[in-house]
């Protein structure tokens, strides 16, 4: 059955518990007819993964375009998981969001509690330097 593997883009300080629920919720979302769904949180791929590529700047690069041994794309989206309350992005969701775009590939912002998907269409740099507070997601207006 083919499948449809997606990067769920959570923060660093997200609980253990919310990452999980949240990934069997995304599972069962996303799964459709004759589909199957994978969601990788970021926490898995970037211990799997990031030594072995050169740290978390490298890593944040090679996971929009990166594949598998047989050229399958790693990932075909990404997912970022928002709140009310969480107004800005991170360096690292910023560059691992600007690669997805750049690719092409789905990029969604979700909502855990109403269970909604809007698409990203950019980014918009916030002034300074803050490494937790980058960027903010450019959602598509509501039709």
């Amino acid at each position: 059955m083919p499948e449809a593997r997606y990067f769920l883009a959570h923060t660093r300080k997200t609980p253990d518990a919310d990452i999980d629920s949240w990934t069997q919720t995304l599972i069962g979302q996303l799964t459709q007819t004759g589909w199957e769904a994978k969601v990788v949180p970021g926490r898995d791929d970037f211990e799997r993964r990031a030594a072995g590529l050169g740290g978390w700047k490298r890593w944040c690069r090679d996971v929009p375009c990166g594949c598998s041994y047989d050229g399958e794309p790693l990932f075909h989206g990404v997912i970022v998981p928002v709140t009310d309350t969480e107004t800005g992005i991170g360096r690292a969701t910023a560059l691992l969001i600007e690669g997805f775009l750049k690719e092409g590939k789905y990029t969604y912002a979700w909502s855990p509690v109403q269970k909604l998907f809007v698409p990203i269409v950019g980014l918009e740099e916030l002034p300074g330097d803050n490494w937790k507070e980058w960027a903010t997601l450019v959602l598509q207006p509501a039709a």
